[in-house]
């Protein structure tokens, strides 16, 4: 007897769009976890302030709001966004909350984008996910951002916190590429 043969249920693109942003959040747990475990350890960025000398106030409450750490890059998009395109302030508290909204929002888009190619092509994991971190991390924080005027690298920042911010990115990159990997049947 002839028996047909079994064919592999194919996955939708919606299907691998959710996986995606599943494994995506995913990443971004695992690298707001160990930032915020190295924030812990690690001192604030130190902004120089060069003292005026036509300030004769002695206000140093002043001074120390002009030393302030500054925003950070999700929180400083959340602020252009709301003033430039629609025109409108917003609170400490709901920049904040846009901030971490697109973090987490970020992550999972580049993880719905990342899953179509890699579900697709079937590299290894970890490699993958290595340049996966590094394109997130060029592609956002490291060059367009800053480029189109989003936000301002801190020109302070120096070479060991962007040695950091690229590790983070890989370490995103890697815990997504593995995340949908064991979310995908095998092939």
């Amino acid at each position: 007897m002839l028996q047909m043969p079994r064919l592999t249920p194919q996955e939708t693109p919606f299907q691998v769009t959710l996986k995606g942003v599943a494994a995506g959040l995913v990443g971004t747990l695992v690298m707001t976890t160990v930032l915020q475990g190295i924030g812990r350890v690690l001192p604030p960025p130190r902004v120089s302030v060069d003292p005026d000398p036509d300030d004769y106030t002695g206000l140093d409450d002043l001074q120390a709001l002009d030393a302030s750490p500054p925003l950070p890059p999700t929180e400083q998009v959340a602020e252009r966004l709301a003033s430039q395109v629609f025109r409108t302030d917003i609170s400490h508290e709901t920049r904040q909350r846009l901030g971490v909204g697109i973090h987490w929002a970020y992550g999972a888009f580049w993880g719905a984008l990342s899953a179509q190619l890699q579900l697709t092509a079937h590299p290894p994991a970890v490699p993958y996910g290595v340049a996966l971190g590094l394109a997130v991390w060029a592609v956002g924080p490291g060059r367009l951002i800053p480029a189109l005027g989003i936000y301002e690298r801190p020109a302070s920042s120096g070479i060991v916190r962007r040695v950091l911010a690229i590790g983070l990115h890989v370490l995103f990159g890697v815990s997504t590429a593995m995340t949908l990997e064991r979310l995908s049947p095998p092939r």
